[in-house]
């Protein structure tokens, strides 16, 4: 049978998107899957720029990349944690999954080995002349995912 697969965002999970995401698994009598993305080059990136404010020296050392990982897996653990809280209460079957890699990748991945029937990803507003400039991982995985894709708009 196909789960559902909930994309959690990086910046933190809001309850109402929890909320959907349990309750459409219910709906649908499948497993819920939450994916925790771990983004490759992020310690790197938050170093550089570190180092760019004159925060850090020139060469940060592997004590702070490794805190900076450490860190982002405890956010990770914390907010497949509140999921699955929620999945249980509602006696929704519960699979957690964290991943390192770079995110439209690890999905359309996931999608395939997972046997995943709905994908649910959360898409943070942004302003309109940002649209211009990038796409939002929702509004890629939308286009290439080979199964429903339900996007959640949030502040």
């Amino acid at each position: 049978m196909k789960k559902v697969l909930f994309v959690l965002p990086p910046s933190g999970t809001s309850e109402e998107a929890i909320d959907f995401a349990v309750k459409r698994a219910k709906k649908d009598g499948v497993t819920l899957a939450a994916l925790y993305l771990l983004e490759k080059g992020l310690a790197s990136e938050i170093s550089e720029k570190f180092t760019d404010i004159g925060f850090i020296g020139d060469k940060p050392s592997t004590e702070l990349s490794e805190s900076i990982m450490k860190q982002q897996r405890q956010i990770g653990y914390e907010e497949l944690g509140r999921v699955q809280i929620k999945a249980m209460e509602e006696g929704v079957g519960f699979e957690p999954v964290m991943e390192h890699g770079v995110p439209l990748e690890r999905v359309l991945s996931l999608i395939a080995s997972m046997d995943i029937g709905t994908v649910i990803i959360v898409r943070k507003r942004q302003k309109a002349i940002f649209k211009y400039f990038s796409r939002s991982l929702a509004d890629e995985v939308k286009e290439k995912a080979s199964c429903e894709v339900v996007v959640i708009e949030e502040q």
